[in-house]
């Protein structure tokens, strides 16, 4: 791994430990989204024309080797100073790619209770940022999986980037809260059902055979989940459903070779309205009032109550 360039075992005498890549391939959290939610229909009304992420936290665990407390903490302190100087630094690593990265905070630290001659290793975890997460440029999957899977997105099956789910549809049959019911201060209308809007987490696994595959189809994958406006998430048996990309909950690489990288994820995902479900009640239709006649009539001019 390389600092500006400069390689961290030569410059700083320090490694970078396993389980440092998970942040960097977890995807981002995803700005909130406004959104209109009328009483009078099922879920919620979301601007998704513009997608933006939040800032991502990008943790990596290190370790220094030292033969002395003197050793260790120059070359601790050297490390600290280039890290945390002002602007960005390019951390580069051996899968040949490289991200731009601000110094946050060290949030981790486990020193050796004493030093013996050249047996010391002390590791440490520095927390940086990426500020400026971007949604991947369009790409199709390439390689994945044999099998197909629960789900497929916008047309292309999970198993098409190489991602398989872990569990079944508990999560995303789970029937929705209701709204509360319209009232006009005196009375409590309840001919009409209406339902919230649904979270589904969905939990996944990747493979790939190589790290052309990987990086391609983690792209790919990212980039059809977070394309503008809302996306189609088929759900094997019950149909296709709209969702929007909220947050990455969790990520980690489990296995990285050369012939083989697998990986373990967590996906958020918002449901605007849940159309599968039939809450019953009556139809309620938008009225108008007409200040002239007098009466309120629907949107195709069917009049309902005469006032006069």
């Amino acid at each position: 791994m390389t600092i500006d360039g400069k390689d961290i075992s030569t410059e700083y005498g320090c490694t970078l430990l396993k389980g440092s890549y998970n942040d960097l391939f977890r995807y981002p959290k995803r700005t909130s989204v406004q959104y209109n939610n009328w009483a009078e229909s099922d879920g919620i009304e979301p601007d998704l024309s513009v997608v933006e992420f939040e800032p991502k936290a990008v943790k990596m665990n290190f370790v220094i080797q030292a033969a002395s407390v003197a050793e260790f903490m120059t070359r601790y302190n050297k490390l600290i100073a280039a890290v945390s100087a002002p602007g960005l630094r390019q951390f580069g690593f051996d899968f040949g790619k490289t991200f731009p990265l601000r110094y946050n905070i060290n949030s981790a630290y486990m020193y050796p209770c004493a030093f013996n001659e050249g047996k010391n290793l002390s590791i440490f975890t520095l927390e940086f940022t990426d500020d400026n997460p971007t949604a991947p440029a369009a790409s199709v999957p390439i390689g994945g999986i044999s099998s197909r899977g629960a789900y497929a997105i916008n047309g292309y099956d999970f198993g098409l980037f190489g991602v398989g789910s872990d569990k079944g549809f508990e999560d995303a049959l789970k029937y929705p809260g209701v709204k509360s019911p319209f009232t006009d201060g005196n009375t409590v209308y309840i001919s009409n059902v209406r339902t919230l809007h649904k979270e589904i987490k969905i939990s996944l696994w990747m493979i790939a055979k190589n790290k052309a595959e990987f990086f391609n189809n983690h792209a790919a994958f990212f980039y059809q989940l977070s394309r503008p406006g809302t996306q189609e998430l088929n759900i094997k048996g019950i149909g296709t459903i709209p969702v929007y990309y909220t947050d990455c909950t969790d990520y980690a690489i489990e296995f990285w070779q050369d012939t083989k990288i697998v990986s373990r994820f967590s996906i958020a995902l918002t449901v605007p309205a849940v159309t599968w479900i039939d809450a019953g009640g009556e139809t309620q239709w938008r009225v108008l009032l007409d200040s002239d006649f007098g009466y309120i009539a629907d949107e195709n001019g069917k009049v309902i109550i005469i006032n006069k």
